[in-house]
């Protein structure tokens, strides 16, 4: 780096790009060109899941980076095509993310912002709804019971593995969130309403 600073205090983390601005098909950085020049230099390899192609995921690259860095930080979004900052749901890419955060044991590791923007929707929504989903994939991740799935793995009995897989997938959820947002004071859906009388009260007078 040209200047020095407290590894302790910042982390400088680079960050891949394969889509430029008017521009099809132009890489900005590629992922191999930023990955190794992160390790090559001692800095953190940031993974953004909307700057991959559609049938690329995120998920999958995360235990592999953990095998060879100290920490991997996220850029969680919800991308469409090579595009990305849309607001982050609770879907399947998610839960795997959070899933090989857990199981991996790097949830102090893995540095998790959260990036999103829609200009058609409320912003106070889509940042309430995109920390509240990351949270709940987290949540859904710790209530696997990753010990016996390890387990089933390291001896080979993938059928068992793949039976206890799909059961898991059935079991209840929302109570559990809903116990944790009670636990933390927080109400359910009910904030929606707050956001709208801001809205209505502030945010349509501004100019």
């Amino acid at each position: 780096m040209a200047c020095g600073y407290d590894k302790n205090k910042v982390v400088v983390a680079v960050e891949s790009k394969v889509f430029g601005i008017g521009v099809e098909s132009y890489t900005v950085g590629s992922n191999e060109f930023y990955q190794n020049y992160a390790a090559n230099n001692g800095i953190c390899c940031l993974l953004d899941n909307g700057h991959y192609h559609p049938l690329e995921y995120v998920s999958d690259k995360i235990p592999s980076l953990l095998a060879f860095y100290d920490r991997v930080a996220l850029h969680v979004t919800r991308g469409v095509r090579w595009d990305s900052d849309h607001v982050v749901l609770f879907e399947d890419e998610l839960k795997e993310i959070a899933k090989e955060i857990v199981r991996n044991g790097a949830t102090d590791k893995v540095l998790i912002g959260l990036d999103y923007f829609d200009a058609g929707i409320n912003r106070l929504a889509a940042w309430i709804v995109g920390a509240r989903n990351m949270q709940k994939a987290l949540l859904w991740a710790l209530l696997q019971p990753n010990e016996k799935l390890k387990a089933l793995q390291e001896k080979a009995a993938f059928t068992e593995l793949m039976v206890l897989q799909e059961e898991l997938k059935t079991l209840p959820f929302e109570p559990i969130w809903a116990e944790y947002l009670a636990r933390q004071n927080q109400p359910g859906a009910a904030w929606f309403a707050e956001v709208q009388a801001y809205e209505n009260k502030v945010l349509k007078e501004r100019k």
